[in-house]
């Protein structure tokens, strides 16, 4: 890579970082104003599962990485799948064909499970069924919100991002544990951008 290109990587790769680490100010803001006093016991809470072990919370984050990955894989290959040509698609195209790219990823997939699983749905659950599932649709709809402007004109991916976003929502709300959704969407961010690297690199 030429020094002119490895500057404009390195200021791309910034700027996606300093847009993720948004996710984790917000995060922490949300929780001054409901959990005052209490944030580190919450923060801690939120990655320790409810009524099973923490062996257990891994392997369900793993089964679900690997299902989620290899359905989206599959189905990608099949229909052809290509990225719209829109800023932000092709800003993770260039993101991508380093590996700094695809572990930038990973980061954002924690960032984003910390503010739209942690944050969003358990700062509000609790109440009863029916504001923990409104709750769940709230938080998937902004995940897919914010995904839209680099995805627009992707009917499939959008599509993908919604239902990855729910799935990572109910594996939070179910096992009462951060890390599922983390593995999950961590496991899943390098996988695609893995791909992506072979595809666009040249």
């Amino acid at each position: 890579m030429s020094q002119t290109r490895a500057k404009e990587h390195y200021k791309i790769l910034l700027i996606a970082l300093l847009t993720q680490s948004a996710f984790l100010f917000i995060g922490f803001i949300f929780i001054g104003l409901f959990k005052w006093g209490e944030m580190l016991p919450f923060i801690a809470s939120l990655f320790m599962p409810n009524k099973i072990s923490l062996l257990s919370v891994i392997i369900i984050g793993l089964i679900a990485s690997f299902f989620i990955t290899t359905i989206v894989l599959i189905t990608f290959i099949r229909t052809r799948t290509e990225l719209p040509k829109t800023e932000g698609s092709d800003m993770i195209k260039k993101i991508m064909i380093q590996p700094s790219g695809i572990a930038l990823t990973a980061i954002g997939g924690i960032f984003e499970e910390f503010f739209f699983r942690g944050v969003l749905i358990g700062l509000f659950i609790g109440y009863s069924l029916f504001v923990d599932w409104l709750v769940i649709l709230i938080s998937t709809f902004l995940f897919w919100i914010i995904h839209v402007p680099q995805y627009r004109g992707a009917t499939g991916v959008l599509i993908v991002v919604f239902v990855n976003g729910l799935i990572f929502a109910l594996l939070f709300y179910f096992t009462g544990s951060l890390i599922p959704p983390i593995l999950a969407h961590v496991i899943y961010n390098i996988s695609i951008g893995i791909i992506l690297a072979r595809k666009y690199k040249n």
